[in-house]
């Protein structure tokens, strides 16, 4: 028997302290499998609606064209056909590039061409569980960015049977691109937040971090200056099987869920890049995390243990108000 716990939404929660709430628009849909929420400050309730019509608008449209499950979607085309060279839209191509470009600094701890791993595991369906020594075998084997190449063409070569998942960068690039169109729109303070990968522009926002064990407590409050702010957590999605805790986010070297963290913050300039990070630190575990974290003065983090123990870089306390 297994207890079930998939999607888990508001792990990051944007706490209202000090302001008139009439100051607030908010708006929250659904979208890219979470809640998405928007608040939008100092515009005529019009205005704000229009802004944040259209950012759900492009956050609809990133979800469809980087969808695993819409047919005939560009990712859903690449990943069921036999082709070896593949043709991709311009846009899907500048962000396999960006991917390219992390999976290299991270040393391959975050890696898109994980989608194998993904089905073998289950966590495309409602029904996952630990698959057995061959099967993973079999996804390892057509699994990994290595096995795929953006040449200089601009086309896709890869390996037979290999697919790919956005799925850790997809919801940090979905914010930025709503950002982006709110801005267009006029907003000068305003925040996206897609199910904890937020992103605030203007003006001053408290962002509550939840505790990755407790969902009603938080571990820190944060103001992200500006910034994007991404947090990745054994806690979104997950099973239970002989009362061990297996989820969504797999070492691309082994297979298998990461071990050594409960839940990693990132905060970076573009939400895109604090998303993939935080998948890689957690990956990698605290001591090697922290390491690479500390290596760029513009990335902070705080990363959570297996033993729920807190780990900071000295930079991230500026952004902590408590």
């Amino acid at each position: 028997m297994y207890a079930l716990a998939l999607f888990a939404i508001g792990f990051f929660i944007a706490l209202q302290i000090g302001r008139q709430q009439d100051d607030t628009v908010k708006r929250t849909q659904v979208a890219l499998g979470t809640l998405i929420e928007i608040q939008v400050r100092g515009m005529e309730r019009v205005d704000a609606w229009r802004a944040m019509d259209a950012a759900f608008a492009e956050i609809r449209r990133v979800d469809t064209l980087f969808s695993t499950y819409t047919e005939g979607a560009p990712v859903w085309s690449f990943n069921h056909t036999a082709d070896s060279v593949i043709a991709l839209p311009s846009e899907v191509i500048a962000l396999m590039r960006r991917c390219d470009t992390l999976t290299r600094i991270t040393g391959g701890a975050f890696d898109i061409a994980v989608e194998e791993l993904v089905r073998v595991w289950g966590f495309d369906g409602d029904a996952p569980t630990v698959p057995d020594s061959a099967a993973l075998a079999h996804a390892l084997a057509r699994s990994g960015w290595t096995k795929i190449r953006v040449n200089e063409s601009g086309l896709v070569e890869k390996s037979p049977g290999v697919t790919i998942n956005f799925g850790a960068v997809a919801k940090g690039y979905a914010v930025d691109r709503a950002v982006a169109v709110l801005e267009l729109h006029g907003v000068h303070e305003g925040l996206v937040n897609a199910g904890g990968e937020v992103r605030a522009t203007g003006g001053t926002w408290s962002i509550g971090i939840q505790h990755p064990r407790s969902p009603s407590e938080l571990v820190a409050v944060i103001d992200p200056c500006g910034r994007a702010v991404a947090t990745s957590g054994d806690y979104e999605q997950y099973f239970e099987q002989d009362n061990r805790r297996y989820h969504h986010i797999f070492d691309p070297a082994t297979g298998m869920p990461a071990r050594s963290c409960q839940s990693v913050t990132v905060l970076a300039a573009d939400d895109l890049t604090a998303d993939a990070l935080a998948t890689a630190v957690f990956v990698m575990g605290p001591r090697k995390g922290m390491e690479f974290l500390q290596r760029d003065p513009h990335i902070e983090g705080m990363i959570i243990d297996e033993q729920g123990v807190e780990h900071s870089t000295p930079g991230f306390a500026t952004y902590r108000t408590r």
